[in-house]
């Protein structure tokens, strides 16, 4: 029989701390996480109403101060121990809540000397404060001397008090004071803004973003359950999705969003998700640059792991894509609905298990048709680009023979040849293209994202037109004497002068008699 007690050593709290996460931004997503659960259950409890619910983030770079504070159900006096300073023992039920493991909310740890947690449930006229001396704990974990379990680490580095709150109050604050010189990223609100934008729970944009109506007509349509949306401010400021058209995808270039495409994600005639994603002209893949960039994996509204997620990862094993660079084409969302898909501890992906990989296998089958979406997008503007290479190259040979700039014949048959070369070009172009008409007449999933990029090279090209190139023969020795135009008399008097300036007389003089008799065909 096993009679030993186990027993978890100190270490245990410096990996949930400090070695859990790779990028230190999780933190505004795990304690954002854990308000919009306080406010769901002040919402289940009647404390709030639907909408009501707030969440502020203040960034206080003078004090090296960030706090989160959310106006949800808050935490019973009698429970704040058991419930914030207990590790792993969450009592959330994970069929409802976003957070369920009781751990996220040591990540403050790792980044600051103390993390204080404030709360007051409604009836209650006290708050309870707890707060963890993070700076004591990384002394007591680095000194080797110093055994220790993980529970009397606990119960060393933590203290509790209370004070007066009103009764009527209910909250729950966690602050991270004196943020180490390290973490300044924490206090960029720049940076945290634009993270935020992309993973927090928050409504989208109608000013910036104008294809709203058209994602929540499909969650209509389809009966999907509604999306988690929250008030998040920082610093008073609100956050909204950063999703916009123009995008900025450079310092000084922009592409225009045509428009967005919603579709479910199916398995076995199940609905295991649903996702949208922009129509651009794909010109090519979106750079880093462009903080909006990818198809982000969602669940309940909060963005799972980083941007590239559903990105091909030799880690993960399973290709999703056909190419590595396939996801960076593209932007949008898909969002998680299968129950029995849970995140891993460190929430940058789902448990790898018989869901995780049957929902892998349905987004194979997405992806696969995203694919050819921006290979044909391709494949049209190369060609709509040889037609209109074809067009250019018949006016710039006209223009140049109605003025008579070719300086000879054979500058005159190179240029022939390159409008010859270029219309048989734009011949199979145009053959390209009517092929793809055939296609997007075909009513195929993916006719009618690439009809709106077809459309889009089609008006941009409208003007150029091509017709039939029969140029007028010329004699093959060059012009008469009479035909040397004032520009060509502008060069030879340079060149002359060149060369009376290089040269001595009798060297200079036979090479300018050289040059008259070759430009003048005699």
């Amino acid at each position: 029989m096993f009679e030993h007690e186990p027993i978890f050593g100190k270490n245990v709290i410096e990996t949930l701390s400090e070695g859990m996460y790779d990028n230190p931004m999780f933190l505004f997503r795990e304690y954002v996480q854990n308000s919009t659960d306080a406010i769901d259950a002040s919402i289940r409890q009647g404390t709030l109403k639907k909408g009501e619910g707030q969440i502020e983030i203040t960034i206080d770079i003078d004090k090296r101060l960030l706090s989160f504070e959310d106006n949800g159900i808050g935490i019973a006096h009698n429970n704040v121990s058991k419930m914030l300073a207990n590790i792993g023992d969450s009592q959330k039920d994970r069929n409802t809540d976003k957070g369920f493991r009781g751990i996220g909310r040591l990540g403050g740890l790792g980044y600051c000397q103390k993390v204080r947690f404030e709360t007051s449930s409604k009836g209650e006229p006290i708050k309870s404060i707890l707060e963890w001396d993070a700076r004591n704990l990384h002394e007591i974990l680095a000194d080797k001397n110093e055994k220790i379990n993980a529970g009397q680490l606990i119960k060393r580095i933590t203290s509790t008090w209370e004070e007066k709150c009103p009764t009527e109050s209910h909250f729950f604050i966690v602050s991270l004071i004196n943020v180490n010189e390290s973490s300044d990223e924490l206090l960029d609100v720049e940076e945290v803004a634009k993270y935020l934008q992309m993973v927090a729970p928050v409504p989208f944009d109608y000013a910036k973003f104008p294809f709203i109506e058209k994602i929540e007509k499909f969650i209509r349509d389809e009966k999907l359950p509604s999306l988690h949306e929250y008030r998040l401010n920082i610093n008073s400021d609100e956050i909204r999705k950063g999703y916009e058209t123009p995008l900025a995808i450079d310092d000084n270039k922009t592409i225009d969003i045509l428009d967005i495409v919603c579709r479910k994600v199916i398995s076995g005639g199940e609905t295991i998700g649903w996702y949208w994603f922009c129509i651009s002209k794909f010109e090519g893949v979106l750079p880093k640059k462009c903080w909006q960039r990818n198809i982000r994996l969602r669940k309940a509204n909060i963005q799972i792991g980083e941007a590239d997620c559903l990105s091909n990862h030799p880690k993960r094993g399973q290709a999703l894509w056909k190419e590595d660079r396939g996801n960076n084409y593209f932007l949008g969302e898909i969002h998680a609905l299968d129950d029995n898909l849970i995140p891993n501890s460190r929430r940058d992906y789902f448990n790898q298990d018989m869901p995780c990989r049957r929902f892998e296998i349905a987004l194979q089958s997405e992806f696969s048709g995203l694919y050819q979406l921006y290979h044909d997008a391709s494949t049209v503007r190369s060609a709509y680009n040889l037609m209109r290479g074809a067009s250019v190259a018949q006016k710039e040979y006209e223009i140049k023979e109605k003025k008579g700039d070719f300086f000879d014949s054979q500058e005159r048959n190179k240029a022939q040849i390159k409008v010859q070369t270029a219309l048989e070009k734009a011949e199979e172009a145009k053959k390209t293209i009517e092929k793809f008409q055939i296609k997007l007449n075909s009513g195929e999933k993916d006719a009618e994202p690439l009809a709106q990029v077809v459309d889009v090279y089609r008006n941009e090209t409208r003007e150029d037109r091509i017709h039939a190139f029969d140029p007028p023969a010329r004699p093959k020795k060059g012009y008469t004497k009479d035909e040397i135009k004032k520009n060509v008399k502008d060069v030879l008097d340079t060149v002359f002068e060149v060369l009376n300036k290089m040269l001595p007389e009798d060297e200079a003089a036979p090479i300018r008699e050289a040059i008259i008799k070759k430009v003048i065909g005699k």
